[in-house]
C-alpha cells in the first residue's frame, strides 16, 4: 500500500472554497478553548453548542481533502459538554502538526505585546494551551 505524503495540498480548493475554508477556521479559532497533545497528535476543544459542532464538521469535510494523511475524530455529547476534534496520524504527521502549532506560537509571541500566557492542565499526557491576549483568544493553528 502506498503511503500518503505528509503535505497539505490547498490547491484542491477553488478560490471560493478557500475563502469558505478560511472563514470557517477563523471562526473556530475564536471559539477554541484549548489544544492538548495526545499520543498520536493533537486534540482541540471547542464549546458544545450546535453551531460550533456544525463548523467543526464542515471544516473536517474540507480539511480531509487537502490533508489526507491525517485522521479526524470529532467527539460530541450534549450541548453542555465541549466538542473535541482530534487530528492524529503517524509519527511524521504528528511532527508536522507540532511544527504547525509551534510556528503559530512563535508568530503570536513575537507580534505585539504582552506575550500570551500558557496554562498547564496537570495531566501526564499533554499540555492544554490557552492563549489570551488583551482578553481575546489567540490562534495556535
Amino acid at each position: 500500500m502506498n503511503e500518503i505524503p505528509i503535505a497539505c495540498c490547498h490547491t484542491v480548493f477553488t478560490k471560493d472554497e478557500r475563502s469558505v475554508y478560511k472563514d470557517i477556521w477563523s471562526e473556530l479559532e475564536k471559539r477554541r478553548l484549548a489544544v492538548t497533545e495526545v499520543q498520536a497528535g493533537f486534540e482541540y476543544q471547542f464549546p458544545g453548542d450546535l453551531e460550533t459542532l456544525r463548523l467543526v464538521n464542515e471544516w473536517v469535510s474540507m480539511e480531509r481533502k487537502c490533508c489526507p494523511f491525517l485522521t479526524f475524530t470529532v467527539i460530541a455529547s450534549s450541548e453542555d459538554e465541549p466538542v473535541f476534534l482530534q487530528l492524529t496520524g503517524n509519527e511524521e504527521a504528528k511532527a508536522f502538526l507540532r511544527s504547525e502549532i509551534n510556528d503559530k506560537i512563535a508568530l503570536i509571541t513575537t507580534i505585539g505585546s504582552p506575550i500570551p500566557q500558557f496554562f498547564e492542565n496537570g495531566s501526564d499526557h499533554g499540555i492544554i494551551v490557552l492563549l489570551r491576549h488583551r482578553n481575546q483568544n489567540c490562534s495556535i493553528t
